[in-house]
């Protein structure tokens, strides 16, 4: 197919179109105006217009120009005549069946970044931090915690006393030596938004709310084997560095967002929340539970005593359910995994 081409040229300086006839020698496309060939384009210059459903064909030229080609089939007819290939990526968007293809590798990849990929560069990234950078990032995010979601505990001073003083007694019994993991104990008011809940973050801080304390009290206002099975958990927390990794994997999932999206401020806005609410893994649940049913039996506290805390638990939270959800994505192991655990421990 070697007649020319019907189309209209604009020069790129002025509105004014002229009729044009288009050419094919060897790798170049000839332009003629009035039957003379007026500029010559090396085809790898040129840049051709994508192959459409409607609409018009348009050519940018390299020195600024633009052919319009008003009827669309006669120039993919022409294209083809002539082995010019659509970019690949049109080719694909074209075919349905590629681009299906395409949205389930998409899809599948980033399900498998965000099981596998992230965890380990997180896991990875936390190995080769230095604890020092530990510690700044720890009380970078305890003072953001503190600022949006706690208040000052509401417990009385002889209570809170008590509770670090049987906290620390047994970390000492659990922990010889200097083999203790470095924490600190914070008993603080975290309203009906956080509830009951106890917390660890980054550098060693645990956060155990007022509401917590007095679900678990016992008749006398001491604090509870429970009470310290749960620090024990938090510990196992702080041990295994899960707070740091958890910051860490926010940040990655930041990072790869806003280059999917180009903004990722509104989801690193929610990184205190995530922390209060120690949203880890279930592998790291499982690995704070391990650790905790450790202490206790080091301290001399019978695990069981965990069951009066997950019991506490239910009745104050009947709409708690702590399964784990589809494909592992939630966080907690189900609450009678762990009953069975410390069961029988």
């Amino acid at each position: 197919m070697n007649e020319p081409l019907q189309a209209r040229w604009f020069d790129g300086r002025s509105p004014q179109a002229q009729d044009c006839e288009l050419s094919w020698q060897g790798q170049q496309l000839e332009l003629r105006l009035q039957g003379q060939i007026s500029r010559r384009y090396a085809a790898s210059r040129v840049q051709w217009p994508e192959r459409t459903r409607h609409g018009r064909r348009q050519i940018q030229l390299p020195d600024g120009g633009v052919i319009d080609l008003p009827d669309a089939q006669a120039w993919d007819r022409w294209a083809q005549a002539h082995g010019l290939q659509q970019p690949l990526a049109v080719r694909w968007a074209a075919s349905w069946r590629l681009a299906l293809l395409s949205l389930l590798l998409l899809l599948g990849s980033g399900l498998a970044l965000w099981r596998w990929g992230i965890p380990a560069a997180a896991d990875g990234a936390v190995r080769v931090m230095p604890p020092s950078w530990e510690q700044r990032i720890g009380q970078q995010a305890f003072d953001e915690v503190e600022r949006s979601w706690l208040k000052a505990s509401k417990l009385k001073a002889d209570e809170v006393r008590a509770i670090e003083s049987a906290v620390d007694a047994m970390v000492r019994r659990a922990y010889p030596g200097d083999t203790a993991p470095v924490y600190r104990l914070h008993l603080r008011d975290g309203g009906k938004l956080i509830g009951p809940n106890a917390f660890a973050l980054p550098g060693g801080d645990i956060v155990v709310t007022d509401a917590l304390v007095e679900l678990l009290r016992d008749a006398r206002g001491a604090a509870t084997p429970a009470l310290l099975g749960v620090v024990a958990h938090e510990l196992g927390h702080v041990r295994q560095r899960h707070g740091l990794r958890m910051l860490v994997k926010a940040g990655l999932v930041g990072l790869f967002t806003g280059l999917w999206i180009g903004d990722y401020s509104s989801l690193l806005a929610t990184v205190p929340a995530w922390l209060a609410k120690a949203d880890y893994s279930r592998d790291a649940e499982r690995e704070a539970d391990a650790e905790a049913l450790r202490v206790m039996r080091a301290a001399g506290i019978a695990p069981r005593e965990m069951l009066r805390f997950f019991e506490k638990l239910r009745q104050s939270l009947p709409q708690r359910d702590g399964d784990a959800g589809w494909l592992g994505l939630a966080s907690h192991p189900p609450d009678s995994e762990r009953v069975r655990f410390f069961e029988q421990g």
